[in-house]
């Protein structure tokens, strides 16, 4: 193998390919990238974790010999950054990888590509298109309410849900609730309805770029397949059945407040300033064009702020996380206008800043 190649090309994509290689596992070549040197397609780069994986076609890349290394991805990140000059030389030189530029030389110990994992290549029919704008904007606000901790396997992932008019992404960890909904074009493609995990939503993000152009969409084998212009990510599903959210979102309201999005994220973040780990609460006290967040922690000290809301209702008390409600925010455009509903101070909050996003998050007691 021998290919030549610009340095900032190969950094992005060893970037992608380093963030899915696992960082430490029993099975070495999992922390590993595959390049697969080919005269007619060019240089592709692979990763794969088991659950997650990736693959990259560099056609800027001048192949002039064919064939496949698999090395630490780690590694070669780290000799890639350092490299100053615009074209840097790939080739296989005694079973290890040489990487040269014009003021530099580097050796990289290879592993067995026989062991490497093969990817799934994108099937020519039965997948979906999206616009890659839309979706991108779906992930963000939806894939941070996933479950973190242990628990029921199903909350792990977000819904995909796609029935070829509309597409719906969900995601819940069972204290709160994100829900975005797009209208497609018919011509979108497929029904689909399957739970992806948040990695491989958040590696399409990352990997989607500042131009966005078409999504495709398929399944293959317990996995879904997104093909953005050269590069493949593959997510294996999560089984297990989602639960059923439709009954967890409450209706709209006429009780609530609307206020811009950047002033309650800036309040919030004010009076949670003096939040601690075991005093994790905010409270909002809910009164005619007034919102006040409090918070105290006996052994930190309190804290207040006043927001001006539109809101004309009685007087009202609530507590909630005010994490949940800051990473709702921060994806909200934070120009628009945040509309918070409540019933009263043991039902849950809806937040919603498009007729396209809801938020559910739910309360805590006050003592």
């Amino acid at each position: 193998m021998k290919v030549t190649l610009p340095t900032q090309v190969l950094l992005d994509a060893v970037g992608h390919g380093a963030a899915v290689a696992a960082s430490k596992s029993p099975k070495p070549v999992l922390e590993c990238i595959a390049l697969r040197a080919d005269a007619t397609t060019g240089l592709a780069l692979e990763a794969t974790d088991l659950d997650v994986g990736i693959r990259i076609h560099l056609a800027e890349a001048d192949v002039q010999a064919d064939g496949a290394m698999v090395v630490p991805g780690a590694r070669l990140l780290s000799v890639i950054r350092e490299v100053d000059e615009e074209s840097v030389t790939l080739a296989e030189e005694d079973g290890s990888l040489t990487i040269t530029t014009g003021q530099s030389f580097f050796r990289i110990r290879s592993e067995e590509a026989e062991g490497f994992v093969d990817l799934p290549t994108f099937p020519d029919e039965g997948g979906a298109t999206l616009p890659g704008e839309m979706l991108r904007r779906m992930i963000r606000r939806t894939v941070f309410a996933t479950a973190k901790e242990a628990g029921r396997y199903a909350l792990h992932g977000v819904l995909f849900h796609m029935d070829g008019t509309s597409l719906e992404l969900v995601a819940t960890d069972g204290r709160r609730l994100a829900r975005a909904a797009q209208g497609l074009d018919e011509a979108a493609g497929r029904d689909m309805r399957v739970i992806v995990g948040p990695k491989g939503l958040s590696l399409l993000d990352r990997v989607m770029g500042a131009e966005l152009g078409d999504v495709s969409v398929a399944l293959e084998e317990r996995q879904v397949l997104f093909q953005v212009g050269g590069t493949l990510v593959v997510s294996r599903l999560i089984d297990g059945t989602f639960p059923a959210y439709e009954d967890v979102i409450p209706p709209v309201s006429k009780t609530g407040f609307q206020v811009p999005v950047h002033e309650l994220a800036s309040a919030l973040r004010r009076a949670s300033l003096l939040t601690t780990r075991d005093a994790q609460s905010v409270q909002f006290d809910i009164a005619s064009e007034r919102l006040t967040i409090r918070s105290r922690a006996p052994e930190v000290g309190e804290a207040r702020v006043d927001v001006s809301v539109a809101y004309e209702g009685p007087d009202c008390q609530l507590g909630f996380n005010p994490g949940f409600i800051a990473e709702a925010l921060k994806v909200m455009d934070g120009e628009s206008e945040v509309r918070f509903e409540f019933t009263d101070g043991k039902s849950p909050g809806r937040l919603s800043d498009s007729e396209d996003y809801v938020y559910v998050v739910m309360p805590i007691a006050l003592e």
